[in-house]
């Protein structure tokens, strides 16, 4: 039985805290002074229209800024995360995927794709992304929670079980709404 996962999945990553706490620059110069702005403008300019909601525009200067400096996992990271937001889900793992061929201890990209995969049913992929968020995350309520629903959609009750066990020393109210899952899916077979 695959379990329908109700709303949608917020992604866990926010802007500003990916720039650790730096202050946003301005937006860029318009197009016609656009040659410029270097990888790290065009990388602060992304922030900023992310952080304004403008995600179209945001990856578009994520992009700017990897034209220039490819090697950045956390350009790929944050390019990833503004076309996710923008709707583009195929793009997005593309980048994050990126982003973790570059740093593949990046947890932040590890969690958009793994919500990525649960927002696109894609469960197995994120199991296995969530686990080995899991490994650099043991402690981390979220995680637990996000792995429980997708073995549960894939029918593996005994494994949604187990994170419900771990996740009632984390946090007791994510773990009800789990078991609750749990019940739910039961009733329906």
């Amino acid at each position: 039985m695959r379990l329908r996962i109700v709303g949608s999945l917020t992604l866990l990553l926010l802007a500003a805290p990916l720039a650790g706490d730096l202050p946003a620059r301005p937006l860029p110069a318009p197009l016609g002074q656009e040659e410029y702005l270097d990888a790290e403008d065009w990388f602060q300019s992304g922030l900023s229209l992310n952080s304004a909601g403008s995600y179209r525009e945001a990856a578009e200067a994520f992009q700017r800024s990897l034209s220039i400096n490819p090697e950045n996992p956390l350009a790929w990271l944050n390019l990833g995360t503004a076309q996710a937001l923008a709707g583009n889900n195929a793009e997005a793992i593309d980048s994050l995927q990126q982003a973790l061929r570059l740093d593949p201890k990046l947890a932040m990209a590890l969690a958009n794709l793994g919500e990525i995969y649960l927002k696109t049913k894609r469960f197995s992929e994120a199991i296995e992304t969530l686990n080995t968020l899991l490994a650099l995350w043991p402690n981390n309520p979220d995680v637990r929670y996000r792995l429980g629903l997708a073995y549960l959609s894939l029918g593996e009750d005994g494994q949604a079980r187990t994170q419900y066990l771990a996740l009632q020393a984390l946090d007791p109210n994510l773990a009800a709404q789990l078991l609750q899952a749990i019940i739910q899916g039961k009733t329906h077979h």
